[in-house]
């Protein structure tokens, strides 16, 4: 059974959608399973758009329903919306779009006054899924670190934690990047430098980064030895 917190729980696309569903039911009864395609829309023309319309009309063309294009079935849908104080007004453009604009009233007092009284959990989105995996950041060792690495880092922390906070259980991943190749050919340069293993192991990992081993100048000869002998 809902609750008066089942009603304002999730995001405001899906209680949208709860209200187009309705008025999909009642516009075209033979339609089993329509699910009401609700996206954000470009700010012009409101806040929300529904764009079943089209999708309707090649489904029920010629099957004798009282429309004469999408058109027509968009101010269908319109018109049979159920009453809500979250809209503020509905229009129809193009082919049968139907464009919501937000009651600023409804956001003000309804919305963030139960936030702010509530907590902020009370508007977390409710996904279908419970659990995730991210996979994210997962730079190549073998190479320097660069700030691309922040941006995936950084995007893939920021989608996590939007999980986390509509309670579904995130499993972080960080994949090690293919660094098969550079290390080869770093041991490859380790038997050119240093033919006598044991010279080899005197020599510091902080030397091959810093000195005359500076790994960028080194990865480039390498690389361009190794693929000239393909």
């Amino acid at each position: 059974m809902a609750t008066e917190h089942d009603e304002y729980m999730g995001s405001l696309k899906a209680q949208l959608a709860k209200l187009f569903e309705v008025s999909l039911k009642v516009t075209v009864p033979n339609e089993l399973d329509v699910e009401p395609l609700v996206a954000a829309c470009n700010g012009k023309f409101g806040d929300y758009q529904c764009n079943n319309a089209m999708g309707l009309w090649s489904k029920i063309k010629g099957k004798g329903a009282p429309f004469r294009g999408p058109p027509a079935v968009g101010e269908a849908i319109k018109n049979n919306l159920p009453t809500s104080e979250m809209i503020e007004s509905c229009s129809v453009a193009g082919p049968g779009f139907v464009n919501v604009v937000l009651s600023k009233n409804w956001m003000a007092k309804v919305s963030i006054q139960k936030m702010l009284i509530e907590g902020i959990d009370t508007w977390a989105p409710l996904p279908p899924v419970k659990t995730a995996v991210v996979d994210f950041s997962s730079p190549n060792i073998a190479k320097e670190m660069h700030v691309g690495h922040l941006r995936s880092t950084i995007i893939g922390d920021t989608l996590a934690r939007m999980l986390e906070f509509s309670k579904v259980k995130v499993l972080r991943r960080n994949h090690v990047g293919d660094w098969g190749t550079q290390f080869g050919m770093l041991i490859e340069f380790l038997f050119e430098k240093f033919p006598n293993f044991e010279d080899a192991t005197e020599t510091a990992i902080g030397d091959l980064q810093v000195s005359e081993y500076c790994l960028i100048p080194l990865n480039l000869n390498l690389k361009a030895k190794f693929t000239k002998h393909r």
